[in-house]
């Protein structure tokens, strides 16, 4: 048989990536714990944690752009945006200068609410339909909330208005200082044409008056821009300038006519160049001034927050929901993390994608058939359990016999799977089926094959006399009758003290294993755990072959882990049987097949005797000889293994010296009724 392992296990690390559903059902109490737990604190939190109020308070806002009717291209292309806008609103709403602002408010109504407080309990939100933002703010009583949201409102206001009336003073400020450039070139220009008509005193007259008009013309302009709208004074001053104006046309006349020289003509150009650019610099102003006043800070309409009613406490049953939701949530993340964390064997197929051995025989949960024995062969033959164990039972003897293994060791990878208990039973039936068994309690530090076959009575002698040369073999076995003509062979660990790990090192065991095998069909030893005590590995090289017990939700790493040690220690596994599993539908069988089997007949109700020992371990009768093995009877009469029933039955002779080596236990007269299928005989035994 090869010892070398095939794969890598990638294929059973894809297989075995738990769905979140399958996790949350394995982890399902944990998940209930979580679940509740969460459910429970959010009720809880809902009874302690004060109630809130949240008030409301609604702004429209527009763009002051879109109205300024100065300036109707770029209000085209600053309203192609509306939600922009709107946005950038609920920004500046939600900035610490607002927040500052409205701290102030809320202390001059009364309230002790600092910056970080009001950004902590407002909330702003807008529509994308509508340009409508709301301002929603928390507080512990109705008052103070409606304060909080018409204060942050408020606080919009002021800082609003503030940032408008700073950039439109910007502005004005850049216009005066080019108006201020253009006075002053003015200047300029006129003391040029004063300085070329100085000669003529008719033209100098002209000129002085002519600058006293220029002089009315930019006082009655200024006194104009002060004036209020639509009153007398305005009207009074239009009119004025209106009389300048046609004196100036006269001049101009005048000037054409009397200009003959080109330079006088150039600088009068340029005089009127400036003229006409302060003019429409004072007029600029004029206009942001006014689309300042009429179009304000963009706020259409202000609905005020009212102090609200009801606290805005969630209801019961939306705590609860959300509880379970969040719950949920984190159970199956814990879940999916925990299955993934520790991957198990969820079918009895899987193990053998690790081990490259074949399913011998799958032992259902003795709980689920109301078993409390832990010898069902014996105390329950008709159950689905004990149909199991022999099913065992014929799959190792074929697979051994295929191997060429007389000696097999039940291998574990911690306590708890079953195997102490899988190599009695497995025994038994072995036993009953004719094969002359030796069962080997090698587990130096729990000898529950002893206590299960034997009782709680110790023989006198056990493998330590025997491979000190005190005894005999044949005077150190125990012999457990399972039948009225068939028994099976226990050997325990003996009195003799020794050091566990030691005495297996030796090479006097090493022979007494090796000689052991011949005198028996099958040799089973029951050992420590492989993955738990360092001496199960000694015990697994002195064997021809091990059957590895994997229990049902078993950690896929730890069965890895005994792969690689049987992979290292170059013993092959025949097998693995899989324990404590389910019960399946197709596990049970009509009573009257199973009686066939056991050769009770299809009338037969007469029940078995128990013969049963102290805490269920099989009676005892007989007495130790030096001569022979002592008898102890095990479970049921002879009525259950077909000595009385007449059925025929072939019985396998026990292996003589002189037997072919090459048949080993594969001939014909061992494998009948191995390859059946019956109750528990879920395992398909192979070749």
């Amino acid at each position: 048989m090869d010892t070398m392992r095939p794969r890598d296990f990638d294929d059973i690390a894809a297989l075995e990536q738990p769905s979140i559903l399958a996790a949350m059902w394995r982890y399902r109490w944990l998940v209930l714990v979580i679940v509740g737990s969460i459910a429970m604190l959010g009720l809880l939190a809902q009874e302690v944690i004060p109630a809130g109020y949240t008030a409301e308070a609604e702004l429209f806002v527009e763009d002051p752009a879109a109205s300024n009717p100065f300036d109707t291209a770029a209000a085209v292309a600053r309203t192609s945006d509306t939600q922009r806008y709107v946005a950038d609103q609920v920004e500046i709403l939600e900035t610490n200068a607002v927040a500052e602002e409205a701290s102030q408010l809320l202390a001059a109504r009364g309230f002790d609410w600092s910056p970080d407080d009001v950004t902590k309990s407002r909330t702003i939100t807008s529509s994308r339909d509508v340009n409508l933002i709301t301002v929603a703010f928390d507080a512990d009583s109705p008052e103070a909330a409606a304060a909080g949201a018409n204060s942050m409102v408020e606080a919009y206001q002021k800082v609003r208005t503030a940032q408008i009336t700073s950039l439109a003073n910007n502005v004005v400020s850049q216009i005066d200082q080019l108006k201020e450039a253009s006075e002053l070139r003015l200047s300029e220009i006129q003391q040029e044409i004063l300085a070329l008509q100085a000669q003529d005193a008719v033209r100098s007259e002209l000129d002085d008056q002519f600058q006293t008009a220029l002089e009315e013309l930019n006082r009655l302009r200024g006194e104009l821009s002060n004036a209020a709208e639509g009153s007398d004074r305005q009207a009074e001053l239009r009119e004025q300038l209106a009389d300048l104006t046609a004196d100036f046309s006269r001049w101009e006349v005048i000037s054409r006519i009397e200009q003959r020289d080109p330079a006088l003509v150039a600088l009068l150009a340029e005089q009127q160049d400036a003229i006409d650019e302060i003019a429409n610099l004072s007029g600029l102003t004029n206009e942001i001034f006014i689309a300042t006043e009429s179009n304000g800070i963009g706020l259409t309409i202000f609905s005020q927050a009212l102090p609200p009613e009801d606290p805005s406490t969630v209801g019961t049953a939306r705590v609860l929901a959300a509880s379970l939701i969040l719950g949920m949530g984190a159970a199956a993340s814990l879940a999916y993390f925990l299955a993934s964390r520790r991957r198990s064997f969820g079918s009895r197929l899987l193990p053998e994608l690790v081990l490259s051995a074949p399913l011998l025989a799958e032992v259902p949960n003795f709980a689920l058939e109301g078993i409390k024995s832990p010898l069902p062969v014996t105390s329950a033959p008709t159950s689905a359990s004990a149909e199991s164990f022999r099913f065992a039972a014929a799959a190792v003897d074929i697979r051994a016999a295929a191997a060429g293994a007389r000696s097999l060791m039940m291998v574990s990878a911690t306590l708890g799977s079953g195997k102490t208990t899988t190599a009695a039973n497995t025994a038994i039936a072995a036993a009953r089926e004719g094969l002359k068994v030796l069962i080997i309690d090698a587990d130096f530090g729990n000898q529950e094959v002893t206590r299960l076959l034997l009782g709680d009575i110790q023989p006198q002698y056990g493998i330590t006399e025997v491979v000190a040369g005190h005894v005999k073999l044949e005077q150190a076995i125990q012999e457990v009758v399972v039948t009225d003509n068939r028994s099976l062979y226990v050997l325990w660990r003996g009195r003799q003290p020794v050091e566990a790990s030691t005495f297996f090192r030796s090479e006097e065991t090493q022979r007494f294993f090796q000689d052991v095998r011949d005198q028996f069909d099958l040799v089973l030893i029951d050992g420590p755990p492989l993955l738990q005590v360092a001496y199960a590995s000694t015990l697994v090289r002195y064997v021809d072959g091990v059957a590895v017990i994997v229990p049902h939700n078993s950690r896929v790493g730890e069965l890895e882990e005994v792969a690689d040690r049987l992979h290292f220690i170059e013993t092959p596994a025949i097998g693995y049987i899989y324990t404590k599993a389910p019960l399946r539908a197709e596990m049970t069988a009509s009573d009257g097949s199973m009686k066939d089997i056991l050769g009770l007949g299809f009338e037969g109700d007469q029940k078995p005797a128990q013969g049963r020992g102290k805490n269920g371990s099989p009676g005892r009768k007989g007495r130790e000889s030096a001569n022979g093995p002592e008898r102890a009877e095990v479970g049921a009469s002879s009525s259950f293994d077909g000595g009385s029933s007449g059925a025929p039955r072939k019985v396998r002779r026990p292996r003589q010296p002189g037997d072919d080596g090459d048949r080993g236990m594969g001939s014909d007269e061992t494998s009948k009724g191995s390859g059946r299928r019956g109750r528990g005989g879920s395992g398909r035994p192979g070749t």
